[in-house]
């Protein structure tokens, strides 16, 4: 019962899958020289991710219940974020502002412009759209 991992330019391994899902992946991380503390995954040959980091218990199940025998996989090592972060808005300092509105200013209604440039952009297309250019 084994299988070929890929991983790195181009590196084969080739595990038995009669192990706990927590010596697989130990193995595998030993192998392609990964901290122990790296989250690693096999995606199989269509990259379907196995989620052998999601088992939750690594350390009793056998691999053999999420791997097929004979098949090809590679190894990928899996970055996990914060989603709750994202999900809670801005926080805001005691000015009662967000750390987006300190940087770019607070929000105000649309800016149109000073009558001064809105006469020199009119006199700018008079000019270039006149035939005999903007010497004349």
């Amino acid at each position: 019962m084994f299988i070929t991992v890929s991983y790195g330019a181009d590196c084969h391994e080739i595990v038995n899958v009669q192990c706990r899902v927590l010596s697989l992946t130990a193995h595998l991380k030993r192998k392609c020289q990964c901290r122990p503390e790296d989250c690693v995954d096999l995606l199989d040959e269509s990259g379907t991710l196995m989620n052998l980091s999601q088992v939750e218990s690594p350390g009793s199940e056998l691999a053999r219940k999420y791997l097929q025998e004979r098949q090809h996989y590679i190894l990928i090592r899996v970055v996990q974020r914060l989603q709750k972060l994202s999900a809670h808005p801005p926080l805001k300092d005691g000015t009662g502002k967000t750390s987006t509105q300190r940087k770019f200013g607070q929000a105000k209604e649309p800016h149109l412009g000073s009558p001064a440039k809105l006469r020199s952009t009119q006199q700018t297309k008079k000019v270039l759209s006149s035939p005999a250019g903007p010497d004349t």
